[in-house]
């Protein structure tokens, strides 16, 4: 009998102090929300024209998430690979992490490698190992996948910008072969068109997409950073006066300050105007740039987490007066909200002001199970990320390379910032 007392005894002050140390433990130690376990498995290997390429498969299907390549594209593209990059080289420089540098290398090699002659990139190949050089979303043009390639090639360039890396002089080559591909861009500044009442400038990427010239001014700024370029620095300048410009201006209008994605269309996925605007306040110092970031951040996004957030809408803009034609509440994606959560980091840490850092705390949530679906969207056990909510009772169980990549980006950022880890919701434990 003394001896049950003695082993119970002993079993409560060994837990009372495992609860103290676990309540004492510094922020920095706590268990991570990042898992590149599933982006991990995405990672794999192609034989092309005779050598191994890196890639991230574009789709894996529940339940067991089996590789699917869907017919009429690949099985890897350079729209994910370039955004994987960014995942392996941000974790690998924040965590010091030797095996997802490596990766990032990989993937950098096959960025360049599907470089085409014109500065652009083709953007699939096949599991067997062909590049699709015909298919319209994969031949070498300026747009979305050549753009996400540029964005990736400035991130390796400002992450190896000190100690270098046998593969930078390369990246910097290629680089410098895409521009002239942006510098075209510009060529229209001035020229407008208008569309359902709205004035829209065409000197963005596709005339009118401002989602994709919000990633150009990304990636721009990015290299700014490294090269202070002042060639750069002016296309930072025009693109993002032209993402001013898609800017919503009626006051009256619950979509006041939302930018617009392309012609009178506003959508979730990829809009990340606000944020990119952010970058190019830093680079330029023009204070119209932060300004109109601040009114999206305070005004709209407070509107879609109202409303359970939304999927996309078509407006009209009648002498001022902004209404909604149409709008769509599905599907929800990671893309539709990586891009706000950087977005309300990017404002905490210009401004210091808690109330960007709780709304990028409350947008992360979505991931957490905080959605209309009541479903958590990421995993931190296993790093995977539902690739959608289909309607209030469907989610999409798949796990593909855009779902998991976007949830990463998101969380990775979020979760290195010190004060939003303090304020970690009770959902994430």
């Amino acid at each position: 009998m003394q001896v049950t007392k003695k082993l119970l005894t002993v079993a409560i002050v060994v837990f009372v102090i495992s609860l103290l140390i676990a309540c004492s433990r510094p922020v920095d130690e706590q268990k991570p929300l990042i898992n590149l376990q599933h982006l991990d498995y995405l990672y794999t290997h192609l034989t092309v024209e005779n050598q191994k390429r890196a890639g991230i498969v574009i789709y894996a299907e529940y339940p067991d998430y089996a590789y699917f390549e869907a017919p009429g594209e690949g099985l890897i593209c350079v729209d994910d690979v370039a955004r994987a990059a960014i995942v392996y080289l941000r974790y690998g420089h924040y965590y010091k992490d030797e095996a997802a540098l490596k990766k990032a290398d990989a993937l950098m090699r096959t960025i360049l490698y599907l470089q085409a002659p014109n500065g652009c990139f083709f953007n699939f190949i096949t599991a067997e190992g062909k590049i699709q050089k015909e298919l319209k979303n994969s031949k070498p043009l300026p747009n979305w996948w050549t753009w996400r390639a540029l964005w990736a090639l400035a991130e390796y360039t400002y992450w190896n910008r000190q100690h270098g890396s046998p593969l930078l002089d390369s990246v910097q080559t290629a680089v410098r072969q895409v521009l002239p591909h942006v510098q075209a861009l510009t060529e229209a500044e001035g020229q407008w068109q208008t569309i359902n009442g709205f004035k829209i400038p065409l000197w963005l990427p596709q005339k009118y997409a401002a989602d994709q010239g919000g990633l150009l001014v990304k990636a721009l700024a990015t290299l700014y950073k490294v090269e202070k370029d002042e060639k750069v620095l002016k296309l930072i300048r025009q693109l993002s006066d032209g993402l001013l410009a898609m800017q919503v201006k009626d006051e009256r209008s619950p979509f006041y300050g939302a930018f617009l994605s392309w012609q009178n269309v506003w959508h979730a996925y990829g809009n990340i105007q606000a944020d990119a605007l952010f970058d190019a306040f830093e680079a330029t110092g023009d204070s119209a740039y932060f300004k109109a970031a601040l009114l999206e951040l305070r005004h709209f996004y407070p509107v879609l987490k109202a409303r359970n957030f939304l999927r996309s809408a078509k407006l009209q803009n009648d002498n001022g007066r902004v209404t909604v034609i149409d709008q769509k509440q599905f599907e929800q994606i990671a893309y539709d909200f990586r891009p706000m959560v950087w977005a309300a980091l990017h404002a905490w840490r210009l401004t210091g002001k808690a109330e960007f850092l709780q709304l990028a705390v409350d947008l992360s949530a979505w991931f957490a199970g905080e959605n209309i679906a009541d479903v958590k969207m990421y995993d931190p056990q296993t790093g995977r990320c539902f690739d959608g909510i289909i309607s209030p009772k469907k989610v999409n169980l798949n796990s593909g390379a855009e779902s998991t990549i976007e949830a990463l980006l998101a969380l990775l950022e979020a979760e290195k910032d010190v004060d939003f880890k303090k304020q970690l919701p009770a959902f994430w434990q």
